[in-house]
């Protein structure tokens, strides 16, 4: 009887057409000879999941279950040939792959009946040394050098529905741009988003926006909110102001100039500073305008999730491409997850399924629950059988 695999049945909600478009497209494949890109995504994914840390691990590691090779439609493996194919392979298909994984979860975001609420965020990812200067020195900054994620999520999945790999010194104002508006969605952002204009787009976009305001930011307030404050509440104040600079850096005009925003004032326990947020959004209360503010450490907890989960602290190459290729396909090993998790209906968290994945990767569910059960018919007739010889 044949049953696949938990890692075969991960594989399935990949959607093979975007990704073999791209590889012709980019003729990711055109030299290869037997280890081709569906291949090396297998081996990664393989080592994302068993969190492995180095290349000889990697190959040896997936040879040994040589056997559900041909199920998944891959071979065992040189580790030479892998080598060869991180440093060669264009990162592109991967990178369409990860991005028809996060158009579902964008789906599935609109068909759900729950408040439509993106976080968007960058992190980075710091890459020194000798093997990585060739490549990575010439776009440092003050503070590191590596590359940069921008991701954005949909809060209710905790998923990305957007992300790019960019140099570490690019903006995320710069590359926030790329990300399309929808209407009806609320975006909560960081201040390093400071951007008028883009709060002015996403506006006009009839979408809402949930932010922190500069501390050296020009504005006048308009009126107040807030006529009779709470004493059980954190709220310190609720103003309607206006941004009166009708031009900005580099003369460009301010979009948002004369315009009404929304100012709350927010207190944090410890003696910390108070909280400014400024959002375009009237509708929804002060205090719950602060509890979206605070849903933003979800994409925190998502990069520490694909640093410590996932395997983004040790590249099995120092190349660019290797490094793009790693890190895509730590995406997707993480979306895969999400959509088998959702496909399941597990109760468990995305944590216990990565274990469970971990420790149970080639096992195969139903051939494991048919043999348990003739175990217990078996058992179960020895024990009547013994019943009637000692007269019981």
């Amino acid at each position: 009887m044949f049953s696949q695999s938990r890692f075969a049945d991960l594989l399935q909600a990949i959607p093979k057409t975007p990704f073999y478009n791209s590889i012709e497209q980019h003729k990711s494949d055109r030299y290869a000879k037997s280890f081709k890109s569906w291949d090396l995504l297998v081996l990664m994914l393989y080592g994302q999941i068993k969190k492995v840390d180095s290349l000889r691990t990697l190959v040896t590691g997936f040879n040994a279950h040589e056997s559900h090779h041909y199920h998944l439609n891959t071979q065992a493996v040189r580790r030479s040939t892998v080598s060869d194919a991180l440093a060669s392979r264009s990162p592109e298909p991967y990178k369409a792959l990860c991005e028809s994984l996060m158009s579902v979860i964008s789906r599935q975001q609109r068909k759900s009946c729950k408040e439509l609420l993106c976080i968007i965020d960058s992190t980075i990812i710091t890459l020194r040394g000798d093997h990585y200067d060739e490549w990575t020195l010439e776009n440092r900054t003050r503070q590191t050098q590596g590359l940069k994620v921008h991701v954005a999520i949909d809060a209710q999945q905790n998923a990305p529905t957007y992300a790019n790999i960019t140099p570490v010194n690019i903006n995320d104002v710069t590359d926030v741009k790329n990300l399309s508006i929808e209407a009806g969605m609320t975006y909560v952002i960081d201040k390093g988003y400071c951007d008028y204009n883009w709060w002015h787009h996403i506006e006009s976009k009839q979408a809402k926006f949930v932010t922190r305001l500069k501390y050296n930011a020009n504005y006048i307030v308009v009126r107040n909110l807030l006529s009779n404050p709470k004493k059980d509440t954190s709220i310190l104040s609720d103003e309607v102001i206006q941004l009166p600079r009708k031009n900005l850096s580099k003369g460009r005009k301010n979009a948002y100039a004369n315009k009404d925003l929304r100012l709350i004032t927010v207190h944090r326990a410890g003696n910390k500073k108070a909280m400014v947020i400024v959002t375009n959004d009237f509708d929804r209360s002060a205090e719950e305008i602060a509890a979206l503010y605070k849903q933003r450490w979800q994409i925190e907890l998502l990069f520490k999730w694909l640093k410590q989960k996932l395997k983004l602290k040790k590249y099995f190459g120092y190349s660019e491409n290797a490094t793009l290729i790693q890190i895509y396909c730590a995406l997707i090993a993480y979306l895969l997850m999400v959509i088998f998790k959702q496909q399941k209906n597990a109760l468990a968290s995305l944590s216990d399924i990565a274990i469970e994945l971990r420790h149970n990767l080639f096992k195969r569910e139903r051939i494991e629950r048919y043999y348990y059960q003739k175990q217990r018919e078996r058992k179960a007739a020895l024990k009547e059988v013994q019943g009637e010889l000692w007269g019981f």
